[in-house]
């Protein structure tokens, strides 16, 4: 994983692996090239799920918490 890719939000990873998508569908791509796409490819779509995860997990946290006051249930 590069160094962009390590520090990338998720909007920008996501930028990121639409580019590569769409060069993967070329005909014209050579196989190395294909393959280094790939890889950047697989990296980048493990850390838009990872990020998406734990924005579930924020999300659940935020809701559970908004439904209980000093230890009741609203």
């Amino acid at each position: 994983m590069t160094k962009v890719q390590k520090t990338a939000n998720f909007t920008q990873a996501l930028a990121r692996l639409e580019e590569i998508v769409e060069k993967l569908e070329s005909p014209d791509l050579d196989l190395e090239e294909g393959l280094k796409l790939l890889e950047e490819g697989v990296a980048l779509h493990k850390l838009c799920k990872n990020k998406l995860t734990a924005a579930n997990t924020k999300i659940s946290d935020i809701l559970k918490d908004g439904n209980t006051k000093d230890g009741e249930v609203n």
